[in-house]
C-alpha cells in the first residue's frame, strides 16, 4: 500500500514538474551548477535542456545583473520574498521581466540543491504600465478641463492646457501648434510648457510636405489630421534631424493629436514624456477627447468673444443714442419752460424723484437712465397746448381741459419714432394713466400700465403739489406725501407710493431745489 502511495505522489510530482507554466530551474547551491531544468524552462529560455544542464545559473541572466543574482543566491533564511527586477536571458539575446522565487536548501545524492521558479511577468508589466501612463492622463485631462472651464480667450486656454499637462513630471513638455494657411505653410506654436519647454527654442516647423521640417511628427499630424504615435525616439528612423535635441532633453517619446476648430482653423496637441512607450492605447484615448475638447473650447470662445464685441459695440451705440437724446431734449425743455415759465425745473425735478424712487427699487443704471429721459420729456406733448391755458389762474373749460389732457398722446406721438433702448414713449403716454382704470388716454388699469409710468405718476404729483401754480399755491411736503398714500391702489401704485414715502420720511431724501421754492 505505502509502495502504491509513494508511487502515486511522485507521479504527481512529476507530472507537477512538466505541466508547469513557470520555468524551474535546480542548482547546485555549491557550484551554482545548473543541474535540472523543467520543459517550461526550455520554453521560456530558447535553450534545450542539454544545453543548459551543467552550465552556472548566471547563464540565466544579462551581465549586468550576475552580481547582484550571485548575493541574493547567498543571501539565508527562508521563507524568501519574491526577487523583482531581474530578466531572464534567452539563447536569442531578448530578455523576460521575471519574479524569482527560492526554495530552502535541500540536501540530495549528497549535493545542496536550490529550486528557483521565474515567472514571466511580462503581461502584468505592461499591465501595470498601462495603468500608470493612463493615470497620468487622467490627471492631465482633470488638470485641462478645469483649465478649459476658467479660460476666457483661447490663448489662455490653450497655455493653461499646456500647463496643466505639463504638471505631471511624466511629461516633459506639451505645446499646441495652429497651421497657418499662408505660402510658406508654416505651423504656429500658439502655446506651449513644461521643463523641456527650450525644445521648441529655434524650431520652425511647417506643415507642407516639401517644408524642410514638414515630415516630423506634428507636420505630418496637422498635413494628414492623423495621429502620429513615436513609442521611442531612439528607436525611431524618422526623427534623425531631431534625435540629438531629444536626448539633450530626455525626450523617450511623443504623441500628436490633431484636432479642428468649426470655423476651419486646425491645429496639433503635442505631448513629450520622459518614459519610453509612455503612450499605450489608454492614454490615446484620453488625450485625443482632450484635442477635441480642445476644438469645441475654442469655438465656443471664439463665438463669446464675437457676442462680447457685438455687447460692446451696442453698449457703445446706446451711449451715443443717450447723448444724442440728452443733446436734443435739453434744448425741448428750455423751450417749454420758455411757454410756462411758472412749471419751469418741473421735469428735471421730477426726474431726480423718479430716479432716487426707481434706485430705492432696485433698478439698474440702466433702467434709471431710461426713466430719467422719459421723465425729463414726460410734457412734453404741453407744446401742443397754447400757453394761456397753462398759466390760465381760474379753472380750464371743459374744452380746453381735453386739449390739455391730450398732451400724453401728443407726446407719443412726438417720440413714438425716435429710437431707443427703453420705452419713452410710452412711458410718456401712460404717466396719467390710473391704477383703477379712470386715467387717460388709454384708461389702462394695474399691470397693464409701464412700472416706469407709475413711477413717473407718483413722482409727477408730488414736485407738483409741492410747486406753486397761478391757480393754487404750493402744498407743504407731508401734505403732498399725505395725498398720495391717501390715492394709493387707485391713483397711484401702492409699491411705487410706500416706498416714495419711506424715501422722503426714512431715508432723509429731500424736494431737489428745495431752497428755491
Amino acid at each position: 500500500m505505502s509502495a502504491k502511495l509513494d508511487s502515486a505522489e511522485s507521479r504527481l510530482y512529476q507530472l507537477c514538474w512538466e505541466y508547469a507554466r513557470d520555468a524551474i530551474f535546480v542548482a547546485d547551491l555549491k557550484t551554482g551548477i545548473l543541474v535540472n531544468i523543467n520543459p517550461a524552462a526550455e520554453m521560456a529560455t530558447g535553450y534545450g535542456r542539454n544545453e543548459l544542464i551543467g552550465k552556472h545559473f548566471t547563464i540565466l541572466h544579462p551581465q549586468e545583473e550576475h552580481e547582484r543574482m550571485r548575493k541574493a543566491v547567498e543571501e539565508a533564511g527562508f521563507p524568501r520574498p519574491p526577487l523583482d527586477g531581474f530578466h531572464l536571458l534567452r539563447k536569442d539575446g531578448r530578455s523576460l521581466p521575471v519574479s524569482i522565487s527560492a526554495s530552502a536548501p535541500f540536501e540530495s545524492k549528497g549535493q545542496t540543491l536550490g529550486v528557483g521558479i521565474y515567472r514571466d511577468t511580462t503581461e502584468v508589466n505592461v499591465r501595470e504600465h498601462r495603468l500608470i501612463t493612463q493615470n497620468w492622463a487622467l490627471s492631465a485631462y482633470a488638470e485641462a478641463v478645469s483649465a478649459i472651464g476658467n479660460a476666457h480667450s483661447s490663448s489662455v486656454l490653450l497655455q493653461a492646457i499646456c500647463e496643466a499637462i505639463t504638471r505631471d513630471p511624466a511629461y516633459l513638455l506639451a505645446w499646441v501648434g495652429i497651421a497657418e494657411d499662408g505660402p510658406e505653410k508654416s505651423i504656429r506654436i500658439a502655446s506651449a510648457a513644461g521643463s523641456a519647454k527650450d525644445y521648441l527654442d529655434d524650431l520652425h516647423l511647417g506643415w507642407a510636405e516639401d517644408h524642410p521640417t514638414g515630415r516630423g511628427p506634428a507636420s505630418t499630424c496637422i498635413r494628414t489630421n492623423s495621429l502620429q504615435i513615436v513609442q521611442d525616439y531612439l528607436d525611431s528612423p524618422i526623427l534623425p534631424a531631431w534625435l540629438e535635441r531629444a536626448r539633450h532633453f530626455g525626450i523617450r517619446s511623443s504623441v500628436c493629436i490633431p484636432f479642428s476648430v468649426e470655423d476651419g482653423e486646425r491645429g496639433a496637441l503635442v505631448i513629450y514624456s520622459a518614459h519610453c512607450g509612455a503612450f499605450p492605447p489608454e492614454a490615446i484615448d484620453v488625450f485625443q477627447h482632450l484635442a477635441r475638447q480642445i476644438g469645441i473650447g475654442m469655438h465656443a470662445l471664439e463665438i463669446d468673444q464675437r457676442l462680447r464685441a457685438k455687447r460692446e459695440q451696442l453698449a457703445k451705440t446706446e451711449r451715443e443714442l443717450v447723448d444724442a437724446l440728452s443733446a436734443m431734449v435739453s434744448p425741448i425743455v428750455s423751450a417749454m419752460e420758455l411757454r410756462d415759465p411758472y412749471t419751469s425745473g418741473h421735469q428735471g425735478r421730477v426726474a431726480e424723484i423718479a430716479c432716487a424712487i426707481g434706485h430705492q427699487l432696485g433698478w439698474s443704471e440702466n433702467r434709471l437712465q431710461g426713466l430719467r429721459v422719459a421723465a425729463q420729456v414726460h410734457d412734453i406733448g404741453k407744446i401742443a397746448v397754447p400757453s394761456e391755458f397753462l398759466t390760465k389762474p381760474t379753472q380750464l373749460s371743459p374744452a380746453e381741459q381735453a386739449m390739455v389732457n391730450a398732451h400724453p398722446e401728443t407726446g407719443y406721438t412726438i417720440l413714438k419714432d425716435i429710437r431707443s433702448p427703453w420705452p419713452i414713449a410710452d412711458t410718456v403716454r401712460q404717466h396719467h394713466e390710473r391704477m383703477d382704470g379712470s386715467g387717460y388716454p388709454m384708461g389702462l388699469k394695474g399691470e397693464a400700465i409701464l412700472l416706469e409710468a407709475r413711477v413717473l405718476a407718483v413722482a409727477d404729483a408730488v414736485e407738483a403739489m409741492t410747486s406753486f401754480r397761478p391757480y393754487r399755491p404750493a402744498s407743504s411736503l407731508d401734505a403732498a406725501l399725505d395725498e398720495v398714500e391717501k390715492k394709493a391702489g387707485k391713483q397711484f401704485d401702492r409699491g411705487v407710493v410706500s416706498t416714495c414715502i419711506s424715501l422722503f420720511r426714512e431715508k432723509g431724501y429731500t424736494l431737489p431745489g428745495a431752497q428755491f421754492r
